[in-house]
């Protein structure tokens, strides 16, 4: 038999708003009619309802907190949330504004039972802010009746929800305004009235999308389901309740937001290298900050200390009015190797500690060092950018001190020398250009790395350790 569940969110962008609100005052969305269409608890305790007009609101609580309704911005939410739990039901159809519609039929056997997957769903809607209503049906238009009653109805016994189904009354189903205003007429209150009567009755009386409606909502017909596909990577945004100027205030809404990632990549068994945040303001162009990480992190702790790093860098011009988390693509999580008697070297990793540096210094600051193909020893080594983590294996050299200098220094003392020559020729055809190197130690006891040029002058390369 077949089985959905429906999730409604009644307040997404409220909640989502709700989270960054630094303050307890009354907080609502009007649409574009100036009506009330989400609110939170301490509106409810004012008297305020949904529907309510802005003046009747207003003059029920003075210091009442609006936020104007935005259609795309709903939209946003509501398929974050889809992604979010896609990892655990791939099912997922959107049902704009507020809705979500998950399919069970075949999940159920990973699961092992209704009980237990619903507890997996709990688990990952916990986490996230908003405040949501659910019920099961044996179609996905029974599933959103009784979820929209706010009943919070979790059973897999079709005769109990058919029982629920047909004691709903007619508000909560999807048929037209005027439908229901004639079935009201008639004395028909409840949906379960409607369904008794016969097509027939029906047919004559009423336009075909009462009809439509009931063979749906019955199973009579088939009702198409467009399901989400998975989005790669990650992306949430959060509007700030108020305008903030002070980067080191925007790092609280940021481990709202960092929270969430890392809820996805635990899900997912991955991580991520790099972090693109947006910061928007109202007047100004958005400004995106890159924060990376070497080794890769899923933990929000250690990404939040990378980003208040990095915002430690970042002055605002104007105060930022919302912020945005995009994280192209993750990475798989790649075992530790490390032995079981390898000693423990310290609280942070080579990497992490890269990490750090380059996120306090920026990327340019911080380098590795590498081979080139030369043979002068100013230009056999250099500075890779960005910082390699690669782990290249490099043949033995022959002896070659551990400083050098910049530039070659002039011989102006006496040196005894142990080993040499050692001859450097750029090129055959250039044989000005030679160099003999030699090891030698000076009066004070110091091991220098000297050559001869072809002229007969003497330089000091660098010093042995």
């Amino acid at each position: 038999m077949a089985l959905y569940l429906y999730l409604q969110f009644p307040a997404l962008q409220l909640d989502n708003v709700s989270i960054a609100a630094t303050s307890a005052l009354p907080l609502a969305v009007v649409d574009e009619q100036h009506r009330i269409i989400q609110l939170d608890s301490l509106c409810a305790e004012r008297g305020i309802k949904f529907g309510m007009t802005l003046g009747s609101a207003a003059a029920l609580c003075h210091n009442l907190q609006l936020i104007p309704y935005q259609h795309t911005r709903q939209l946003e939410l509501l398929d974050a949330v889809a992604q979010q739990l896609y990892q655990l039901s791939p099912d997922i159809a959107l049902d704009p504004p507020d809705g979500l519609y998950l399919r069970l039929c075949q999940i159920l056997r990973l699961y092992q039972g209704l009980d237990s997957y619903w507890q997996r769903i709990q688990t990952a809607l916990s986490a996230m802010p908003y405040r949501y209503f659910y019920a099961t049906g044996n179609t996905p238009l029974a599933a959103k009746c009784l979820a929209r009653q706010q009943l919070n109805l979790i059973s897999s016994d079709g005769e109990a929800l058919l029982a629920q189904l047909q004691r709903s009354p007619l508000r909560f189903t999807d048929l037209s305004p005027d439908i229901q205003q004639q079935l009201q007429r008639l004395g028909l209150q409840q949906l379960g009235q409607v369904m008794a009567l016969s097509q027939a009755e029906l047919a004559r009386r009423f336009e075909h999308g009462l009809l439509s409606y009931l063979g749906r909502l019955r199973g009579e017909f088939y009702h198409a389901l467009d399901y989400i596909q998975p989005q790669q990577g990650f992306s949430s945004t959060l509007e700030l309740l108020y305008d903030i100027i002070d980067t080191a205030v925007l790092t609280t809404p940021l481990k709202l937001l960092l929270q969430q990632l890392e809820q996805q990549l635990k899900r997912a068994d991955a991580l991520c290298h790099q972090l693109l945040l947006e910061i928007r303001f109202r007047t100004q162009k958005a400004l995106t900050v890159i924060i990376s990480s070497v080794q890769g992190e899923y933990r929000a702790a250690q990404w939040l200390r990378l980003c208040q790093l990095k915002l430690e860098t970042v002055r605002l011009t104007e105060p930022a009015s919302g912020i945005k988390l995009d994280v192209p693509r993750f990475a798989p999580q790649r075992p530790d190797s490390n032995t079981l008697f390898q000693p423990v070297q310290g609280a942070m990793s080579a990497l992490q500690l890269t990490s750090v540096l380059q996120a306090r210094l920026g990327r340019a600051a911080v380098s590795g060092l590498s081979l080139q193909n030369q043979h002068l020893p100013e230009q056999a080594s250099g500075r890779p950018l960005p910082f390699s983590t690669v782990n290249n294996e490099v043949p033995a050299l022959a002896v070659r001190p551990a400083f050098l200098f910049q530039s070659a220094i002039a011989l102006t003392e006496q040196v005894e020398l142990n080993s040499g020559p050692e001859r450097f020729c750029i090129n055959r055809w250039q044989p000005q250009l030679q160099r003999d190197y030699f090891i030698g130690r000076n009066r004070q006891g110091q091991w220098l790395w000297l050559y001869r040029t072809a002229e007969q002058r003497w330089f000091v390369q660098g010093m042995f350790s």
